[in-house]
């Protein structure tokens, strides 16, 4: 057998709790990209400045952070089972209460704040959950998970445009969340004990300090990210400079980078299966990195959206191997490794976009995005340098 071979990963198992795991991650992800689309339309009802709406992402990085650092010790505590529906229903609870029309400023902070707080309760659980279950196949695995979560991408803004164009109003968009999660409790049914019981998850006490080598990749990890979202929330900055489009067309060009991404990972699910996992993520960086360089140096239109579309293609991989090589190198301690990339990620939504506002301001749009191969150059190196055996 070739070397190649041996380190590919076997194809995932499709049973019910990864099923149920799947749909959890893709109904938080619909929340997630939905609110982001529903942002302006609740400073309109609310009538409050920019800065003042823009707090409402703030509280739900904050939250998210303590959700995700926090679940490895209740997973410990309750088991990994009990604390997944907790999140799920509290996160399904807080979306309603964030929803309730009139809510004052103070209200919407709160719950989005606590919202995200069981909603990355539930992500922690289901990153560990699938790496634990699937084994070998996580890397294939957490492709088709966040292949869901790309497509809840796509259709979630269209869903709450539409819903709010309608007598339903934007909110009625964001609540297919809500009736989603509570479909996905009764789909999870009554046995729990799959998912891991009380005591099953390492702590620090039981199973040491994190390798070095984890660390390594969660930087890694952390570096692409920043990078994705230098990417979407500052991408239509860039195609309004370089293209010349209005701010509505190049709201709508710069879904050409989550269109390629979905596709990428719906393409590159049979990949993951037939090439070792570091080489593939090696690939898909170089791959990303070489489209977004065109994407940055020419003014053409059609050229740009197509190279931004190929940009998301070849970077599609990243996230989910990057996950897959985080918990892996933590050996026995999934929970708390899948804890930190949530957390590390947190950090890195909020530290890059900002460096590069804080650079566009001094020197432009333009020059301020090569920001992005800076940090997709810094990932891959350190991906190379500090590989993580299959």
């Amino acid at each position: 057998m070739s070397t190649a071979s041996a380190d590919a990963a076997p194809r995932p198992v499709h049973d019910r709790p990864t099923l149920v795991s799947f749909a959890s991650i893709a109904a938080w992800s619909w929340f997630v990209y939905g609110f982001g689309a529903s942002l302006a339309l609740l400073r309109d009802d609310q009538g409050t400045s920019a800065w003042l709406g823009g707090l409402h992402s703030t509280a739900l990085a904050l939250g998210g952070v303590i959700g995700a650092l926090v679940t490895p010790r209740l997973s410990h505590r309750f088991g990994r089972g009990v604390v997944a529906r907790v999140g799920v229903i509290g996160a399904a609870v807080c979306i309603t209460a964030y929803l309730w029309p009139g809510m004052p400023v103070g209200g919407t902070l709160g719950t989005i704040f606590i919202t995200c707080f069981f909603g990355n309760i539930v992500v922690v659980g289901v990153n560990s959950f699938i790496a634990v279950h699937q084994g070998a196949a996580s890397p294939p695995a957490f492709t088709e998970s966040l292949s869901l979560a790309a497509l809840m991408g796509l259709l979630a803004p269209l869903v709450v445009g539409a819903a709010a164009a309608s007598a339903l109003g934007w909110r009625a968009g964001l609540f297919v969340a809500v009736v989603a999660f509570a479909v996905i409790e009764l789909w999870r049914g009554r046995s729990l004990a799959v998912y891991g019981g009380a005591g099953e998850v390492r702590m620090r006490k039981e199973g040491g300090a994190l390798p070095s080598r984890t660390y390594w990749a969660l930087t890694a990890g952390m570096l692409y990210i920043g990078a994705e979202f230098c990417l979407s929330l500052w991408g239509v900055d860039l195609l309004r400079e370089r293209a010349g489009l209005s701010p509505a067309a190049a709201a709508a060009g710069l879904s050409t980078v989550l269109g390629g991404i979905f596709l990428g990972r719906l393409v590159g699910i049979r990949l993951t299966e037939r090439m070792p996992s570091e080489r593939l993520l090696q690939v898909s960086i170089v791959v990303g990195l070489a489209a977004f360089l065109v994407a940055w140096a020419v003014q053409e239109t059609v050229v740009i959206l197509l190279a931004l579309f190929v940009t998301g293609l070849g970077l599609a991989l990243v996230w989910p191997l990057s996950i897959a090589r985080i918990i892996r190198s933590s050996g026995d301690n999934p929970d708390r490794a899948s804890a930190l990339s949530l957390a590390f990620t947190t950090a890195a939504i909020g530290l890059a976009p900002f460096i590069l506002g804080a650079l566009a301001s001094s020197v432009g749009v333009h020059s301020a995005f090569l920001l992005v191969p800076v940090l997709l150059v810094s990932a891959l190196v350190l991906v190379a340098l500090r590989p993580v055996p299959a």
